[in-house]
């Protein structure tokens, strides 16, 4: 059985995008944080990106497509 409560990420790369992809999520009423990640494998650096339940990511996947917003990596957290 799937816990409902994980959280997923969604790594956008800038803490820009990251924002402007959580105001675009609070307009679909799709709650969301923007988090600094250290843990990129493929960058140097940190990265920024949107946490939200893992119950949304279909929506939230939908939604940022919709807006243009590219996702380089998404991630659900156990």
């Amino acid at each position: 059985m799937k816990d409902l409560s994980r959280d997923c990420f969604a790594d956008l790369g800038s803490v820009t995008y990251a924002m402007k992809a959580q105001r675009i999520l609070s307009n679909a009423a799709i709650p969301s944080s923007v988090i600094k990640s250290d843990t990129s494998s493929r960058h140097r650096g940190c990265t920024y990106g949107i946490r939200f339940s893992c119950q949304q990511k279909n929506n939230v996947r939908t939604v940022l497509e919709a807006a243009r917003i590219s996702v380089r990596q998404w991630t659900e957290n156990d």
